[in-house]
């Protein structure tokens, strides 16, 4: 089994998705790029009004346009994972805006304002010497630029004063447009202290927003972007009032110009508004928090329903498993018997397996933390092999399913596990509803550049008003129905989260209860649809005969799994502690250590490197045998020297396999 690691996932205790955050932040940087690009085209080709957007003598300098251009282009670098240029291009933003404040600071002329102004004479307005931006500007490139190189550091620590020192920017660009709203030119027209351009502002305001945005996980955007009441009424309230108070004066302002109203009267009217948009503004925001509390009470009665169809779900593998011991006690020499009782354990272990698989695999999406395991596929095999996993279900019902795939393969960019889950979840929810010999259909074809899974069953349907709510968790369509079948009901949602990780779409169709329902896949074929190269198997037909040291706290899963190798023809040794673990393998020099990770008196990261450490155990087999089985699990027990990693239950061919294709080397 390969260890890997890969980029991290949304965080479910945010409302705002955070890659929809880094995309908004790209195109902000984007817009400063494409902006500052274009004004400094005005000076390149004569065209004074790409600089001066109202036409009043105060432009935007070329070297501010430069610099701005820079900055959007290290936004962008560091969205799309290009962490280096943006510290370049940060550092070179930061040490021009700290010269140029240097020369307001010391009065001194560093001679590299001029360099850019191709010989032009108009945009000089508001300027102390042609081509120098003024303070504003001078301070929010330092900010800008040291913040831009903290986000392009590995250094984690250092970014929690990014937000801060963008939002000095934010303000002071804000104080130059609401100059420039209410054409208070002091705001943005004094030389030595606050010349600053309309489309600079701008510019400098978008970047500073994107800057605050792309990280989440701080504030201010904690606040806003956090899944609670203070979240929902920030996010509720800041935007209106941010737009409404400055509004409101601006319309006043308006009246007086076109002698609309008195003095008096406007106040009384800008009064009123505040008033009833405060006021207005507080009912929205409660109203919105309302809706949150019936949604948070509506999801804690869908979780108890879950839990009670959890214990009840978890019960029914039980009682046939228990019964299958009893009958074993009692066959003694019935082989028939005894085939038909293991043959029940084995069945309901793996229905308790998957009941398992599929919650743990819920709580990793919703944590972001399943990844998946990309590689050049054939689809018809993934669907077949979806097919085979339903076929008992579905045959133990009298069902037909009915496979149509197209003559030409279809090759896709996919992991091929998760995406016959999601054809795996949708058969059985088929096969779940179609009933008594109902019929089941499962189409693939080719739509432009998209595949489309089609699975289709004549069984009681959905009601079309449940139709956009049937992937949501925890939702039971008819609690009696679902109650009366097996699963979780989850089985949907995991659907729908895997197929958006494929960056795809699933939508679900129903003409009323009674006419069936159809659930449509669409993916994206986005590689050449070449035969992939087959890998060669490297596992002979027999499993290597070795001596094995299984290690586990529980005496009962130690005992059962040294009994099965023992019976393949392995030499086998137990241990139930890491201490003894260690003593163990040193004392019987085993060819594989099958060792669990949570152990009392020293735990298994720290037994495997103790092993590691002497020379006797170069060659040794070590493989983590264990119920942790997140990717950070695994990256510790890569780290702690392990050459594998299994999840309890074990799947014996998955061992067999593992063993069978690392020879064993003796000691």
């Amino acid at each position: 089994m390969l260890f890997f690691r890969g980029p991290s996932m949304p965080t479910p205790l945010l409302a705002c998705d955070p890659r929809y955050l880094r995309r908004l932040s790209a195109v902000l940087g984007l817009y400063a790029l494409i902006a500052g690009v274009i004004s400094l085209g005005g000076w390149a080709f004569d065209i004074p009004r790409l600089t001066d957007w109202l036409n009043d003598g105060v432009s935007i300098q070329p070297n501010t346009a430069v610099l701005i251009a820079l900055a959007g282009a290290a936004v962008v670098f560091l969205q799309y994972g290009y962490g280096k240029f943006t510290l370049v291009f940060g550092g070179i933003v930061a040490a021009f805006g700290g010269l140029n404040l240097l020369q307001y600071i010391t009065g001194a002329d560093l001679g590299f304002n001029h360099q850019l102004l191709f010989g032009r004479e108009w945009g000089q307005a508001a300027t102390v010497t042609p081509g120098r931006f003024g303070p504003p500007a001078s301070i929010s490139f330092v900010f800008i630029g040291i913040s831009l190189m903290l986000l392009g550091m590995r250094d984690h620590t250092a970014r929690r004063y990014v937000p801060g020192l963008a939002l000095v920017v934010l303000l002071l660009m804000m104080f130059s447009l609401l100059g420039y709203l209410f054409n208070a030119r002091n705001f943005y027209a004094i030389p030595w202290l606050s010349a600053i351009a309309l489309p600079s502002a701008t510019m400098l305001l978008a970047l500073a927003v994107s800057v605050i945005i792309s990280m989440p996980d701080h504030q201010p955007m904690l606040l806003l972007c956090e899944r609670s009441s203070a979240g929902t009424m920030a996010r509720t309230v800041l935007p209106i009032l941010v737009v409404m108070i400055p509004l409101v004066i601006w319309l006043r302002s308006k009246g007086y110009e076109y002698e609309l109203f008195d003095v008096g009267t406007g106040r009384a009217l800008s009064a009123a508004l505040l008033v009833l948009g405060v006021v207005g503004l507080m009912w929205i925001a409660l109203l919105a928090l309302r809706r949150r509390e019936q949604r948070e009470r509506e999801a804690d009665r869908r979780k108890d329903e879950f839990l009670a169809t959890l214990a009840h779900e978890l019960r029914n593998p039980l009682a046939p498993i228990s019964n299958a011991t009893s009958i074993l006690k009692l066959a003694h020499d019935d082989r028939e018997v005894f085939e038909r009782a293991t043959g029940t354990i084995e069945r309901q272990l793996a229905h308790l397996v998957r009941l398992v698989d599929d919650l743990l695999d819920m709580s990793r999406i919703s944590r972001g933390k399943l990844e998946l395991r990309r590689e050049h596929i054939e689809l018809a095999s993934v669907i077949h092999q979806a097919v085979e996993t339903c076929r008992p279900m579905a045959e133990a019902a009298g069902q037909e399913i009915t496979v149509t795939l197209p003559a030409q393969p279809i090759y896709l960019d996919a992991d091929p596990v998760r995406l016959s889950q999601v054809v795996s979840n949708l058969l059985n929810n088929a096969s779940k509803f179609a009933g008594q010999r109902g019929r089941i259909n499962l189409t693939v074809s080719l739509r432009d550049r998209d595949v489309e899974i089609t699975v289709k069953d004549d069984g009681i349907g959905i009601p079309p008003a449940m139709l956009n709510a049937i992937f949501e968790m925890f939702l039971q369509v008819d609690q009696s129905l679902e109650r009366s079948q097996s699963g979780l009901g989850i089985g949907l949602t995991l659907a729908r989260r895997l197929v958006e990780l494929h960056n795809g779409h699933i939508e679900a169709l129903s003409e009323g209860l009674g006419k069936g329902s159809e659930f449509v896949v669409r993916l994206p074929v986005t590689i050449d649809q070449t035969a992939p190269i087959k890998a060669v198997d490297a596992v002979n037909g027999s499993s290597p005969k070795g001596r094995i040291l299984i290690v586990d706290d529980n005496l009962d899963s130690a005992q059962s799994l040294a009994e099965v190798l023992k019976m393949t023809g392995n030499d086998t040794f137990v241990a139930h502690d890491g201490e003894e673990a260690v003593e163990a393998a040193e004392r019987q020099r085993p060819d594989v250590i099958l060792l669990d990770i949570g152990l009392p008196r020293l735990n298994g990261f720290d037994a495997c490197r103790r092993i590691r450490a002497n020379p006797w155990a170069e060659n040794i087999l070590i493989i983590a045998l264990t119920g942790w089985g997140q990717e950070e699990d695994r990256r510790k027990s890569a780290e702690a020297g392990f050459d594998g990693h299994l999840v309890k239950p074990v799947d014996m061919a998955e061992l067999m396999k593992l063993l069978a294709g690392l020879p064993l080397r003796s000691n």
